[in-house]
This record gives structure tokens, sequence and C-alpha cells, in this order.
């Protein structure tokens, strides 16, 4: 099965035949998802979306870390709009800017933009579950712990109570159980400066660890339970996603 090749019907239908979660759907507001899609991770993947396809959501924040550094560390690309095969999503404009005003690592800058962009993997399945909505695109730029703690503090901030999807790209691999447990630990327990000193670790195989250290900080500051799917499908890396049990207002 080549996933760059199904269409947006068959992406749905996958979706929503995947197996289903006991989980309180219209609660998930964040995705922890792999920076590529391949069959490999395709059910899983399909698995977590499942979780947020009967939803509506007005824009969808794409997280991702930059292979490297950028000279703008919180870097958003200046387009009006993204095309894939399905068609254009466009920018919410005035979300990005609201990015830029609340903290001074925020750029609207194309250091880092291209077509092999996380971005573009996640657009395709976004657009084949939701008919209508915004995007922005945000790149982690600087390894500083205090970067990922200032994007966690600002999502916070402004996203907490917008009709908002965070989607956090990262490969959290399937063949360590030993680190998987390890991560699973740090969350459960609330252990913060345990996963900054995972961040910074050498040891570390999650590629692009501090898109999900944000989303991991900003799903405790909401009283948000993460979720990883290692249990689901045969996969090269877990998907996961973060609930909110109670109901929560949203603007």
């Amino acid at each position: 099965m080549d996933v760059q090749t199904l269409t947006k019907q068959e992406i749905r239908d996958s979706i929503n035949n995947a197996k289903h979660l006991n989980t309180n759907s219209e609660h998930v507001r964040m995705l922890f998802v792999p920076n590529k899609i391949g069959e490999q991770n395709f059910g899983e993947l399909c698995t977590t979306y499942k979780t947020v396809i009967n939803q509506n959501f007005d824009t969808v924040v794409v997280i991702e870390s930059y292979t490297g550094q950028l000279q703008k560390k919180l870097a958003m690309p200046s387009n009006k709009i993204f095309e894939t095969r399905f068609g254009k999503v466009p920018v919410n404009d005035y979300l990005r800017n609201e990015f830029c005003d609340e903290e001074d690592d925020f750029f609207i800058a194309d250091e880092g933009y291209s077509k092999e962009m996380s971005l573009y993997t996640q657009l395709p399945i976004l657009q084949s579950c939701f008919s209508d909505f915004e995007v922005v695109s945000l790149q982690i730029g600087d390894y500083d712990p205090a970067i990922v703690r200032e994007l966690a503090f600002t999502l916070d901030e402004l996203l907490l109570h917008k009709n908002a999807l965070i989607v956090y790209c990262c490969d959290v691999p399937a063949n360590n159980p030993e680190e998987l447990e390890k991560l699973r630990a740090l969350v459960v327990e609330n252990k913060e400066s345990g996963l900054m000193h995972y961040l910074n670790s050498n040891d570390k195989t999650v590629k692009g660890a501090r898109a999900f250290m944000s989303g991991i900080l900003v799903a405790r500051s909401w009283g948000y339970d993460v979720e990883f799917l290692d249990h689901i499908e045969s996969a090269n890396n877990i998907c996961g996603y973060a609930k909110r049990t109670q109901p929560q207002i949203v603007l």
C-alpha cells in the first residue's frame, strides 16, 4: 500500500474503519504523530486520527522540530496557503501574528521552509478528516530547553480557549520499549526536570523530541492525559493523543 497515492475517501475510510478507542473523542485536542507516514505506521496513525475525525476545528497548529538550528528560533513560514494533492489550505494569519505578538522568539520566516516538512505529510490526512479549517505551521529551530518552555507557554496562553487542534510531529520508536516506559513514567509523574534532561540527552531516540516535549508541557498545563498507542498496531513509530475528561470552555 502506497499511502501517498490514496484518495481522500480512501484515507477517510481507513480512519473510520480503524480500531475504536474507549475515549471521549470530543475532548481530544492534541495528537502526537510520526514525521513521515508509511505502511508500517499508517494503521496506528488512522487510529489516532479517529479520536478527532468527528470534530470540527477552526484551526490546526502543526508543530515540528527543525533538524539543526534556525536563526529565527520559532519560525512560521510566510505562506498564505499550503497546497497538497487534495487542494489548498489557508493559513490563519491572525493567529500567526498573535504568536509573534506574544513572545520575542516567534517570527514569520521561511528559513526552514521546504516541501519535505512534516506539515506536508500530515495535511492530506487532515484534509481527509476536516472539510473547512485553517492551519499554522511552526518549526522549533533551537535546542535550548528555554525555547521549548516558551513555545509551550505560548500555546497554552493562545490556544486553551480556541477551537484548535495541535498536531505534534515526533518519531517515538516502537522498537525500544524500555525508553518508552521511561518516557511514560516521566509523563505520568509530571517530572518536568527529568523530561528536560531527556531532551538534552545524547541517548534519546525520539526524533522531534522538542515538539514532543512542548506537547507534554501543554497537556500538563491543560490537565490533559497523554495516551501512547503502543498496544494498537505493530509500527515503527508510536502515535498518541491527549484528552481531557471534563468539558472545557472554547471561544
